[in-house]
């Protein structure tokens, strides 16, 4: 039980590191939900925004289009619900 529990400490830093390194390096923090729809994600920033994007492809070129903007209290829903709080 303790090696989980030690296991779970260091995957849960690591992850904690990813996201702060991409928001050091000015970069969004991609967040998967099933909630979505397909091809759709949350990308948090460093500034706290949290917009959904929309990736398509185009004969093997990536677009990136903007949904929206969550507001605050949206924002801090997929937060909570990710345990990014």
């Amino acid at each position: 039980m303790m090696k989980t529990d030690k296991s779970e400490e260091r995957l849960k830093a690591a992850f904690y590191k990813l996201r702060e390194n991409k928001f050091k390096a000015n970069l969004p923090f991609l967040i998967l939900s099933e909630e979505l729809p397909d091809g759709q994600a949350y990308y948090e920033y460093g500034d706290g925004r949290i917009e959904i994007r929309l990736t398509k492809t185009d004969n093997n070129v990536y677009n990136d289009i903007l949904v929206r903007e969550l507001n605050t209290v949206e924002a801090y829903k997929v937060r909570r619900e990710n345990g990014l709080l």
